[in-house]
């Protein structure tokens, strides 16, 4: 999973944008071909989306909120990396 971070919420709208430019300035780079949009940084690819009309929609799906996760450490296993 993957967050973002410095992103600007528009209320009411019904699907979020996330603009390149904020992308690129977080060191990330971005090629669109073929109707397909690929954002990278590095060898990972972070995001794909497919256009529709002139806007790309990402595909996958996107979680909303906050959530913890904590774990004992006697339930590690600390040999693995």
């Amino acid at each position: 999973m993957r967050t973002l971070i410095n992103v600007r919420h528009i209320p009411n709208l019904k699907h979020k944008l996330i603009l390149l430019g904020t992308l690129e300035s977080n060191g990330c780079k971005y090629l669109a071909e073929g109707g397909v949009l690929k954002v990278s940084k590095g060898a990972l690819v972070l995001m794909k989306g497919v256009r529709r009309g002139s806007l790309y929609v990402l595909q996958g799906s996107t979680v909303t909120g906050t959530a913890a996760i904590t774990t004992s450490l006697s339930n590690v296993d600390l040999t693995r990396l």
